[in-house]
């Protein structure tokens, strides 16, 4: 680029670099001289964090409960800078929709295992095992939490186009004390992403 002040040309240099989230453009002549211009032109791209449109709003697990099981759901996220994600559990295990416990010798609710694997510019990052009772607000698993930007943090990657996989499993009821109820089961995933906090 060639700027012309003063009747006489300079030569400039233009200078790009990226700083934190935002962008700075320098235009400057190489040299400082009292007939030159300097111009500073500033930029910013705010953070923003978020689930896409694309995730379910529900599953279906197997028909029969009792079998051994494990299912894997993509959740899409738009995340320009580091963040972290929460879940949580609203009953702490599937329990049944229909009956309560009644002392039959049933069992009413199953637990479950839940882990969170982040697809990030920098690699995946892999959540633990966490027993879906430990899933409360106050629960032991690292990425319980009901607030957003706490959680499974994503390290120095980010997430735009990219997906949050979450893996829920159960073993077969035949490994386990007490055979299920007959009835519905049930159970709430909550999951809350933000920039990290």
């Amino acid at each position: 680029m060639r700027m012309v002040m003063g009747g006489r040309p300079r030569l400039s240099a233009i200078r790009i670099a990226s700083i934190a989230a935002g962008l700075l453009v320098a235009i400057a002549p190489a040299q400082a001289h009292p007939d030159s211009v300097a111009i500073d032109v500033t930029a910013e791209i705010k953070e923003r964090c978020g689930f896409t449109a694309t995730g379910p709003t529900g599953v279906d697990a197997p028909r029969d409960l009792e079998n051994a099981a494990s299912l894997s759901i993509k959740v899409g996220l738009d995340c320009n800078t580091p963040y972290a994600i929460g879940i949580t559990s609203e009953n702490g295990a599937l329990v049944n929709l229909d009956a309560k416990d009644d002392g039959s010798g049933f069992a009413f609710s199953k637990s479950y295992r839940v882990a969170v694997a982040l697809d990030t510019d920098k690699g995946i990052v892999r959540s633990e095992r966490c027993a879906s009772r430990e899933l409360s607000a106050e629960g032991r698993c690292d990425f319980a939490s009901v607030r957003a930007g706490k959680g499974l943090k994503s390290g120095r990657g980010i997430s735009v186009g990219r997906d949050a996989v979450i893996t829920i499993d159960w073993p077969a009821q035949t490994t386990l004390p007490r055979r299920l109820a007959a009835g519905r089961y049930r159970d709430t995933l909550i999951l809350v992403v933000g920039p990290r906090g």
